[in-house]
Parts: C-alpha cells; sequence; structure tokens
C-alpha cells in the first residue's frame, strides 16, 4: 500500500519486486507441502519465509519513512520568525509587564507576520506604537542617550535585530531581549505548477544564513535559480549577488536581494519574478547544515578549485585543481570570499561548483539507490520546498527509471561595487551590487533556451 501511494519506483522495479516475491511465496509453499525429507525441506522454507519477512519490514520502513520526509520537506511549509522586545541594558525593565503603558518603537514596513507580532504583544502588556521609516533609525532611537522615556523600548524581528546589531556599533551590548513573540510564516507563492517530468521548470534556490533548523525566517544569503528541462535532461544553474540592488516586489524600494528573505521567501520569489521577467514554479531553501549532511551522505565530493587558498574562517585549506571534500569542508570551500580579489564573484563560482559536484554525483551514479537513507536523514529538519510529495516521486521515479547523467551548465549575473541607501535600513549607505544589465539579459535569455530550446519551437 504504501508502495502504491509513493509512487517512486519506475515500473520495472515494481514488476521485478512483485514478480520476486511471487516466486518466493510459490518456493515456499513447495517447500512446505513436500512429501520427500518434509522435516528438512518445511526448515528451509520456514527459513526462507523469516528472510522474506525481514525484507519485507525493512522494506516498508524505508517506503515509510521516504514517505514521512517527502512529507516534512514539501507542499504547504510553515515557517517560524521570532521578534524580540529590546530594551536599553541599563534600563529598569526585565520583564513583559514591565513596559505596560508605554510606546514602543516599531518600523513602517509591515509584514503580515509583523502585524500579528504586534498583535500578540499587546495581549501581554498594554502599550502603543511609535513608528520610524527604517531600522537604522529605530536602532539609533533606542541607544540615542539623548532619547525621550518611550524611546527605551523596540520591537523588531529577529532578523532586523541582527541587521541593527552589524550596523550599530555596540547595539548588542548596550541592549538586551526581555522578551520573544513567534508567528507561524506560511507560504502564499502561487506560482505556476506544472508536471515536472515533462515541461521545462525554474526553481529558485535560497540558502539561508543559518545552522540548524531549517523553519526560521532568514537572509537569502545563496540565491539561485535552477533551470530544469527533463526531456532534454539539462540543468542550468543561474546566480545572483547576495547584494544586488534590487526593487522589492511589495514595498517598490531599492535593496539588497539578501534584505528580501527578512520579509519571507515569498517577497524573496516574488522581487526576482520582477527583475527577471521570468516565472518561477518551485523553491527550495536551505540551510548550511544541508550542505554538511547532504556531502557527507553521499561520501563526498570532488571538485575543482581555481586557486589554492585558506579559509579566513576555519582551518580548511584547499589546492589549486582537484579536492575531494567532506561536508565541512565543502561548506567552507563555498562560503570563502576573502581568500579572492574577486570576493563575491568568485565565491559564486564555488557555491556552482559544489551544488554541480552534488548534482552530478546524486545523478550520474547509483548512489541514489546506495545511499537513499542517508540522504533522506539529511535533508529532514533542513530543507523546504513547495514542490509537492507527487513532484518529488515523480522525479526520483524518472532518475531511477534510468540513471542517466544531467548536462549541468552555469551562469551568473554580474554586479558593481557601490554604496547605497537601501529601503530596510534607511538612512545609511551600505555595499550593494549594481546589475550589469548586459548579464542580466544574458541570463534571461540563456534561462529561455534551456526552457524553450529551438527544437521545441519548431
Amino acid at each position: 500500500l504504501i508502495l502504491e501511494i509513493l509512487d517512486i519506483l519506475p515500473g520495472k522495479y515494481t514488476a521485478a519486486i512483485v514478480l520476486l516475491i511471487i516466486l518466493i511465496d510459490t518456493g515456499v509453499l513447495l517447500l512446505f507441502n513436500c512429501r520427500k525429507s518434509p522435516n528438512s525441506k518445511s526448515m528451509i522454507g520456514l527459513i526462507m519465509t523469516i528472510a522474506v519477512m525481514i525484507v519485507m519490514n525493512f522494506g516498508s520502513f524505508c517506503l515509510y519513512n521516504t514517505y514521512e520526509t517527502f512529507s516534512k520537506i514539501s507542499g504547504e511549509l510553515v515557517q517560524t520568525e521570532s521578534f524580540y522586545v529590546v530594551v536599553k541594558k541599563n534600563s529598569r525593565y526585565s520583564d513583559v509587564k514591565d513596559i505596560n503603558g508605554e510606546t514602543v518603537g516599531v518600523t513602517e514596513n509591515e509584514t503580515r507576520t509583523y502585524k500579528e507580532a504586534k498583535g500578540k504583544l499587546v495581549t501581554k502588556c498594554d502599550v502603543k506604537y511609535d513608528a520610524e521609516r527604517d531600522l537604522i533609525t529605530l536602532g539609533h532611537r533606542i541607544v540615542d542617550e539623548k532619547g525621550k522615556k518611550h524611546d527605551n523600548i523596540i520591537f523588531v524581528s529577529k532578523n532586523s535585530y541582527d541587521m541593527i546589531c552589524e550596523n550599530i556599533d555596540s547595539f548588542s551590548k548596550k541592549t538586551k531581549v526581555i522578551y520573544k513573540v513567534r508567528v507561524e510564516v506560511k507560504s502564499n507563492n502561487n506560482s505556476r505548477k506544472i508536471n515536472v517530468t515533462e515541461d521545462s521548470f525554474n526553481v529558485y534556490i535560497t540558502g539561508i544564513d543559518v545552522f540548524g533548523d531549517i523553519d526560521q525566517v532568514s537572509r537569502s544569503d545563496v540565491n539561485m535559480i535552477m533551470t530544469v528541462n527533463p526531456k532534454t535532461k539539462e540543468i542550468l544553474l543561474t546566480s545572483i549577488p547576495r547584494d544586488m540592488y534590487v526593487t522589492l516586489h511589495s514595498f517598490g524600494a531599492l535593496d539588497k536581494l539578501t534584505h528580501s528573505g527578512i520579509y519571507g521567501v515569498d517577497e524573496t520569489i516574488n522581487t526576482v519574478e520582477d527583475w527577471m521577467d521570468i516565472d518561477i514554479n518551485y523553491y527550495v531553501r536551505l540551510n548550511f547544515s544541508m550542505l554538511v549532511r547532504i556531502v557527507d551522505a553521499i561520501g563526498g565530493v570532488d571538485v575543482k578549485s581555481e586557486y589554492s587558498f585558506k579559509s579566513a574562517v576555519s582551518d580548511y585549506t584547499y589546492e589549486k585543481g582537484m579536492n575531494h571534500l567532506d561536508g565541512k569542508a565543502a561548506l567552507y570551500f563555498a562560503r570563502e570570499r576573502k581568500a579572492f580579489k574577486a570576493e563575491d564573484a568568485q565565491r559564486i563560482k564555488n557555491q556552482q561548483i559544489v551544488l554541480k559536484a552534488i548534482i552530478n554525483k546524486v545523478t550520474g551514479s547509483t548512489v541514489l539507490l546506495t545511499n537513499y537513507t542517508q540522504l533522506l536523514n539529511a535533508v529532514e529538519g533542513t530543507m523546504q520546498t513547495d514542490l509537492s510529495n507527487k513532484d518529488i516521486s515523480d522525479l526520483v521515479k524518472m532518475q531511477l527509471n534510468d540513471l542517466g547523467k544531467w548536462k549541468i551548465t552555469t551562469i551568473s549575473v554580474k554586479g558593481t561595487k557601490a554604496y547605497k541607501y537601501t529601503y530596510s535600513m534607511g538612512m545609511k549607505e551600505l555595499y550593494v551590487s549594481i546589475p550589469v544589465e548586459k548579464t542580466v539579459k544574458r541570463a534571461k535569455e540563456k534561462v529561455n533556451s534551456v526552457m524553450y530550446p529551438v527544437e521545441d519551437s519548431k
């Protein structure tokens, strides 16, 4: 029943399994009914029966585990976002009840989750809200020693708090968090869903800058469009710099692409769709933990480095040429930028190299079969996607059917360095990457050429 529901095995494998079970059952019956040497034949039949039961139970366990994992990583996904009540460290406030009757600073860019979080806070204490245009202005209100009494309290998301800490010196040392509110965030992405084994599609890969559970809203540190053509077995990886200066979909204002992640994955997807003028059918959210676990699950990957370098944040070193990497080594290879003159541009190349190596190893060998359980364990809790259970099952079944390799190509959108004001951070110029329009145009054309090859248009 589980095998039928999951529908993950190609027909030839399913038929072979059914035939094998029939043959074994027939053999067991013949052994039990054999009149010559009944005791020895019955013993062999009993052993075979026990062996079949063990294999069947193990198979059922694997199928059930697969079904559970697919259910946890796909479909209608729920993320969580945390919001902090932040006060001056030397203030008299130590509990949420202490701010009853006070005015709390907030930001104007009110998302649905922010509005819900503010609603939850007022159920705990009677407060009034006073809005500021941006996070920098809001942050300075609380650390300004000359501020008014009500400037002692602000209410922001965890991501906003982290961004304020990064951009205002000693903010974390001068403040404390006295209360947290958690809000569930459901994806409202209404992108066009298709038949993943017949039609070409785009998957937005967003890598969030955290370890641990995937269900937390965070900045989008890795931004990549994976264009898949199942008929030609071609995959295009289009990378976009995290600091790309783009117009946010919901606010109509310029900001870093990475900042779009603090407003939810839908904001990132809609922003990129507007900017690139393409449809994104699905998304995959993954974090640092997933990369480590996936690479370890498949026995490491071989990557070709353009340079010899040492990681700036770990003890890992890499040689020019081929390197065999375990999970952590692959992570720091993909994250490094300070060791290169091209900085983020080279980091993007290395991210593509690692992802390409993973895809090639999983799809171009028997790893998908031999390391199946390890792969399932690796993605659970570290990945989210709005691909349905059926979509994932169909893709796995398609790959198992032929175990053929995919042609994987890469392209990157380029940007020029600049310092600009951003919507999220307001009146403080931040490092951004201004899109080089000819590379944006080239990326669009490449995406379309993979999705709609010339022979398909005839």
